[in-house]
């Protein structure tokens, strides 16, 4: 099974072509690119010396050719072939891919901003040598989404992240180099991304048959494919009202990207695709507002005002972010994209914060050359970029995704910090996590939820469930019954799990305490539970506490056990208290029931991390039961 199996086909005489009365709107707004050419591409030729100079000199130039050159000489080059994508799909395994598509695509986004800022042929020969090998391989998809070799054998021809990616990489050199290129180089790049790229996509589109599954989900693959998509068709299409069709289509199809939000800003898939695929989003928006002279700006909407705020609010402290659904637990947030409100070109602000400066480089934002140059030319001064003004409040309570970050206050002596999270497991990249939570103490997570695991054949297919990082098991909520939280092990699919929730019972939040008391009896399926809830208090006073007690009703005796997950060193006591401690900082951990004795137990998960799973059961099965578990700073 590929990824195309998934495209849709509408019903005859039905696709997802814009109007003609729309295309014709905008070709009249449309804007010819900064060389004063009919096609438009967000960055500037090198050609272009009063735009490339200032950077050359200064430090931003520098540091991307550093960056540039450090990755000519790596040996060996990391570079995609069809080999390795073969032997991807013979051994059902993706690592020697994503052993090399990054740094092969990193060089490729560099090499020519490199030689735009110093014109002097240092990396021409590579980059050629790049160009020339990608317009040869067989295909420029992942193969995780090509199976059946559909791709690779010629007998279709999808497009998914990296394929758009790659073409984009192709598109940016050719208008950043131009005739510094070889002319059979130039022409190659019109016929591939032609053939592989926007001729497939168009074709689809206008017939409503086979059309990419992807222009109609709400994760991150709808607004980076189409970004890059539509960028390619703005820089190559010489017909101006071609390049009104595509940005007319991104006008449709980017609204399934903002119904990815929550009304309140939230994004489901977390901090880590926030970045990716809010930054793809941005970078999108803001090529379609300088292509129409400003006329279309999606980034003054009230929602996608919302939206740009989730990376800043979710920042728990000390630069930690929650880790729930498919997030790192390295997470790098690009400064450009955090502040963008902050240093974007807009008449209209009527204040902009000069306080703090940012790192403009921070958070790779090379992983599309589209990005680096709206970062490079399409802001305030990229050379002087700020801090967008934000508070550190005491919390943070997205009541439509029920989730909750708890922060101490600023003179406390102990920074202890703590998240809860609530919602469905139908949710874009999903873990099976209904109650979990973490507790942190400045930039050290204690107690935690595990992450995303290094992603495999299996991670979204229907055994996706099978692994413990994701399914119930590794995260610190209730097994009941012996039942983890649906979906099951081998039922994943799309759109399953949104009927597994939980509800909000009362919240009360208050400068010393802030509690939540969630309904969890929505978040498994056992016909003898009546009742369970996770009632969760964090109270800011002295050195700070976080409490969690959860209460259990079943109409028969069940058994009902619950858990904490760490990545830190823990000891046990003599009392059969806890304590987990990393970098010097700990916590004390007690985990009581006045209902029956409490069997403690412990594994440490063997998947693509290796968190320890710590878990409380009641020796015998329980009709009615509560378990306490009390997290304070360690008294040592």
């Amino acid at each position: 099974m590929g990824q195309g199996d998934f495209n849709i086909n509408l019903p005859d005489g039905e696709n997802f072509a814009p109007a003609d009365e729309r295309v014709q709107e905008l070709l009249a707004l449309m804007q010819p690119g900064p060389a004063g050419a009919g096609t438009f591409h967000l960055g500037h030729p090198g050609t272009d010396r009063a735009a490339w100079d200032p950077l050359r000199d200064d430090d931003v130039g520098r540091r991307i050719l550093q960056q540039a050159r450090e990755a000519a000489e790596q040996t060996p080059l990391p570079q995609v072939t069809d080999e390795i994508y073969l032997a991807c799909l013979s051994d059902g395994s993706p690592a020697a891919m994503n052993a090399v598509a990054p740094g092969s695509r990193l060089r490729m986004a560099l090499l020519p901003l490199a030689e735009c800022l110093e014109p002097n042929d240092e990396f021409l020969g590579l980059i050629e040598q790049d160009i020339q090998h990608t317009l040869t391989l067989r295909s420029w998809i992942h193969p995780n989404n090509d199976e059946g070799k559909d791709t690779f054998e010629g007998h279709t021809i999808f497009n998914d992240l990296s394929s758009t990616h790659t073409a984009s990489l192709l598109v940016a050199a050719d208008y950043l180099l131009g005739d510094r290129l070889l002319p059979e180089t130039r022409a190659g790049i019109r016929r591939e991304v032609q053939r592989r790229t926007l001729a497939p996509f168009r074709q689809r589109i206008e017939s409503g048959k086979d059309v990419y599954w992807w222009v109609t989900v709400t994760h991150n693959w709808n607004s980076v494919c189409l970004l890059h998509t539509v960028g390619c068709a703005l820089a190559l299409l010489e017909d101006a009202a071609d390049r009104a069709w595509y940005v007319a289509t991104a006008e449709k199809l980017i609204r399934y990207s903002e119904e990815g939000f929550t009304e309140s800003g939230f994004y489901t898939e977390g901090v880590s695709y926030w970045a990716y695929g809010y930054g793809c989003y941005v970078t999108l928006a803001e090529t379609v507002r300088a292509v129409t002279a400003d006329a279309i700006d999606w980034l003054i909407q009230p929602l996608a005002e919302r939206m740009s705020h989730f990376g800043q609010r979710m920042e728990i402290q000390d630069g930690v972010f929650p880790t729930f659904a498919d997030c790192r637990r390295d997470v790098d947030l690009p400064a450009w994209l955090v502040h963008w409100p902050n240093n974007r070109l807009d008449d209209s602000r009527q204040h902009r914060s000069e306080g703090v400066a940012i790192d403009v480089l921070s958070g790779n934002p090379f992983r599309t050359s589209p990005t680096i140059l709206l970062v490079l030319f399409h802001q305030v001064d990229v050379r002087a970029a700020y801090s967008r003004e934000h508070g550190s409040p005491w919390r943070d309570w997205w009541s439509d995704e029920q989730f909750l970050i708890c922060r101490p206050r600023e003179a406390a002596p102990i920074h202890l910090a703590s998240t809860l999270k609530g919602g469905d497991n139908g949710v874009n990249h999903n873990h099976n996590d209904l109650g979990t939570f973490t507790v942190l103490i400045g930039d050290r997570e204690l107690l935690t939820d595990p992450g995303a695991e290094i992603y495999t054949e299996r991670t979204f297919g229907p055994t996706r469930y099978e692994g413990n990082l994701l399914n119930s098991f590794g995260h610190p909520v209730p097994v009941v019954a012996g039942q983890l939280q649906p979906p099951s092990k081998s039922e994943y699919t799309k759109g399953i799990g949104t009927d597994v929730t939980t509800t909000v019972i009362a919240t009360d939040f208050s400068d010393d305490v802030d509690e939540v008391v969630l309904d969890l009896s929505g978040a498994y399926r056992v016909a003898s539970l009546d009742a369970l809830t996770r009632t969760f208090t964090h109270d800011r006073s002295g050195k700070g506490a976080v409490t969690v007690l959860d209460s259990v009703t079943f109409s028969q005796p069940e058994d009902f056990e619950t858990a904490l997950i760490t990545y830190c060193d823990w000891s046990q006591k003599p009392d059969g208290s806890l304590t987990i401690t990393e970098g010097g900082t700990g916590v004390d951990v007690i985990v009581s029931s006045p209902d029956g004795v409490l069997i403690f137990d412990h594994v440490v998960i063997q998947e693509s991390s290796t968190p320890t799973r710590l878990c409380w059961r009641f020796a015998e099965p329980v009709s009615q039961a509560s378990i306490r578990i009390s997290v304070t700073p360690s008294a040592d």
